[in-house]
């Protein structure tokens, strides 16, 4: 797509709105980078993400974040040290991205697009406990972050104490306020001073460390406090070599996973954009059409006027794929509006953001989308409008093929109306033999006749209201419309005598084809209002046929369960027969025969409700879990959910589907299996972690009270606690015992035992 044309489109304007929303300067500069995508694989997918995102956007809320992306890259320089607002910052971004992934990772199933944002949303537990242990939220370092830190601290605030217990008994002198100008300990040159007046200063003994703007106070290092406050110099020093130290190790650390925190970031400015285009659709009320081989946009405005805030008409714009649609009728009709909400509206959709159409509408996907619309004069070109006009088209023209969409703005205009015509009946001509796409407007009637009679171009006007003289904002298809100029003329002020004279010049004939051609306009439009409402009478008829065939499938599904109650009732009935009949029956042998009595008539109900047994290998769903059943035996099955198994009556068991899982996805088997352990040996650090939180959440979700994690006792074991000990899922946690596997393994709490 060439820049010109997405400038004459206006298609920036729309990047420009959306990217207002956005939370991140790295998002406004993704934004920006955005271009409409040419392949059909590729806007799909687009297409598919952000519908997808659209349906679970509400649930999102993001805050303000850092452009982190810079110093994660710094990150990877050996002994850089990234400073502690930048750690701070990079904290932040880290908990969003836990957030958002905590949000939509549950719909990935629901929603499989989403699977490609939420992948790369990686989890960080050992940088984030490094930062969080190291670094106060206030923006200096900790004391606990290091031993060798958290002791020179000590020795520092004990030798400051003493300093200034030094330097207050000066302050309690007698003659305190005979000597100094303020009863302060003030801070100079990184040492602690007394501000002593000027004209007293030889009666303290001590260094001079500068005087005041005044001339009134001069600074004075008393003696006594001399080595102490060296002493301080030195220990800020070390403070200030130790908290580097710490800085590089929580850097270091940062750089060993800078390319999944890249990863885990631009993610995170993805999902910032789709919430700028779900807030841009909502606003605009904004939908996708389906992809189709004609261009059909019900109801379409203009994207820049919705956001405007004007009052737009829609209208709808109907065009095949391969086809060329000529418009024609008066100046203010609509017919640049229409012109360049199409383009517009292909360009939006072929970059994945929805426009303002109704549902049902359809569109096509184009390689190339070309435009001639506007004034192009260029006066640094030294180029009048006409000669801007052949200069763009000779550009863009030997590029055309089928797969092109070309929108051209007042065909012909700009030079003399019998030229301007052929060439423009020529430009047509040459665009219909290469199959293009077309839109065009145009005033020349020559122009008109020739899509009339050419089979390729499909005619249409912007209906006008005659009487008042004023746009009705519709695309009246397979109509020639008139630019009416003697009328607007006349309505303008334009004497009756000049109307008369012109008149005169037009033509012979010519009034009588106006005549003809106003009498033809208004049959077409009185057939296409017919249209409308058999169209209207049609879309009645499929709605209601839709909610029958709803309303007869819900009778179907509640004559299924009410037999299939039946059944259970006439079963269980069948069970307290036996149970009856069995105490009654004094041998093993009559207990029998009625046993495989009852057995029989089960099968005979089972044979009447055409219901098939539960047998091994089936996939069955008890109490919302789906198992896979492993043995049968008499009226019960031993079902497999997950890690555990269990003996259920077959009565209370329901056939189901094979559970679907995604590829690459790291859920469990079962959407609501009963996980009771994990196995995380043989796994490195970032995936045990990323398996444990999603097996984590998955048994929070079913009620699970206790699990058990298996991790070895290597440095697995280590990362394993760290993460266990700031999880949201986690109550406490402890070693196992030696019967549950000692050392090597972990037990923990997801409730209160």
């Amino acid at each position: 797509m060439r820049e010109q044309d997405l400038i004459r489109l206006e298609y920036f304007k729309v990047l420009d709105y959306i990217k207002n929303c956005s939370h991140c300067p790295a998002t406004k500069d993704y934004i920006q980078t955005l271009r409409p995508y040419s392949s059909p694989e590729q806007i799909k997918e687009a297409v598919r993400l952000t519908e997808d995102f659209l349906r679970v956007a509400d649930r999102l809320e993001l805050y303000p974040f850092e452009d982190v992306e810079p110093l994660i890259k710094k990150s990877a320089i050996k002994d850089y040290a990234l400073s502690v607002e930048e750690l701070l910052s990079l904290l932040k971004v880290l908990k969003l991205v836990k957030e958002v992934r905590k949000a939509i990772g549950p719909y990935v199933e629901s929603y499989p697009a989403l699977q490609q944002i939420v992948k790369n949303l990686h989890s960080f537990p050992q940088l984030e406990s490094a930062i969080e242990s190291s670094i106060d939220p206030r923006g200096f370092v900790k004391d606990s972050a290091s031993l060798e830190l958290s002791e020179i601290r000590h020795k520092i605030r004990s030798i400051e104490k003493e300093v200034q217990k030094r330097l207050e008994s000066f302050l309690s002198r007698p003659d305190a306020h005979v000597l100094f100008s303020d009863r302060i300990i003030a801070f100079k040159n990184n040492r602690y001073v007394l501000p002593v007046k000027t004209s007293e200063v030889k009666k303290i003994v001590g260094l001079v460390h500068g005087v005041s703007s005044s001339g009134f106070t001069t600074y004075v290092e008393p003696q006594s406090v001399v080595e102490l406050n060296n002493q301080l110099v030195i220990l800020r020093n070390q403070e200030d070599e130790e908290i580097k130290k710490v800085l590089r190790r929580i850097t270091s650390i940062v750089g060993e996973h800078s390319s999944q925190l890249i990863q885990a970031f631009k993610a995170l400015v993805l999902v910032d954009y789709l919430l700028c285009v779900y807030r841009y659709a909502r606003e605009v009320s904004a939908t996708f059409p389906k992809v189709s081989d004609k261009i059909e946009l019900l109801g379409v405005r203009h994207p820049v006027l919705v956001i405007l805030g004007r009052d737009v008409v829609p209208v709808d714009i109907k065009l095949p794929k391969g086809r060329g649609l000529l418009l024609t009728g008066p100046n203010t009709g609509g017919k640049t509006v229409a012109l360049k909400s199409l383009g517009l509206c292909v360009l939006l959709f072929q970059t994945g953001i929805p426009i303002p159409v109704k549902e049902g509408s359809t569109i096509a996907i184009f390689e190339k989308v070309f435009t001639d619309i506007g004034d192009e004069q260029s006066i640094e070109q030294n180029l009048s409008t006409f000669s801007s006009h052949m200069k763009n088209l000779a550009e863009f023209l030997p590029l055309v093929d089928e797969n092109t969409l070309v929108l051209l703005d007042e065909l012909g205009a700009g030079t003399d109306p019998v030229e301007g015509s052929a060439l423009a009946i020529g430009l047509l001509e040459y665009l219909k033999e290469r199959k293009a796409t077309v839109m065009a407007n145009t005033h020349h009637t020559p122009v008109k006749v020739y899509a009339l009679n050419s089979g390729y171009y499909i005619p249409a006007s912007v209906a006008f209201d005659k009487e008042t003289l004023k746009p009705l904002y519709r695309i009246d298809y397979n109509t020639l419309g008139s630019s009416m100029a003697f009328d607007i003329a006349k309505s303008c002020g334009i004497p009756e005598e000049v109307l008369r004279l012109a008149k005169s010049y037009t033509p012979e004939g010519f009034e009588e084809y106006i005549k003809a051609k106003e009498s033809l306009e208004k049959y077409v439009q009185e057939y296409q209002e017919k249209l409308r409402n058999l169209e209207l009478l049609e879309e009645e008829l499929s709605r209601k046929k839709a909610e029958e065939e709803l309303l007869l499938s819900k009778i179907k599904k509640m004559e299924e369960e009410a037999i299939k109650e039946a059944y259970k009732k006439a079963e269980e009935y069948l069970n307290r027969l036996m149970e009856e009949g069995q105490k009654l029956l004094s041998s093993a042998r009559e207990r029998k025969k009625l046993k495989e009595f009852v057995q029989s008539k089960k099968e005979e109900i089972r044979e009447v409700l055409k219901e098939e047994p539960i047998g091994v290998g089936d996939w069955v769903e008890f109490m919302g879990s789906k198992g896979r059943v492993v043995q049968i035996k008499d009226d019960k099955a031993r079902v497999v959910f997950g890690s555990v198994s269990a003996w259920v009556k077959t009565s209370e068991l329901k056939k189901a589907e094979r559970p679907v899982q995604l590829r690459g996805s790291t859920e469990f088997e079962g959407k609501k299996s009963l996980p009771s352990e994990i196995n995380l040996i043989g796994l490195t650090v970032e995936e045990a972690l990323q398996k444990l939180e999603l097996f984590l959440e998955e048994a929070k979700k079913l009620g699970v009270k206790k699990v058990k994690v298996i991790h070895g006792t290597g440095p697995l074991k280590r990362a394993v606690q760290e993460f266990l000990e700031n999880s949201d899922f986690v109550v406490f946690y402890r070693d196992a015992y030696p019967r549950e596997g000692g050392s090597g393994a972990s037990v923990v709490y997801l409730e209160k035992p």
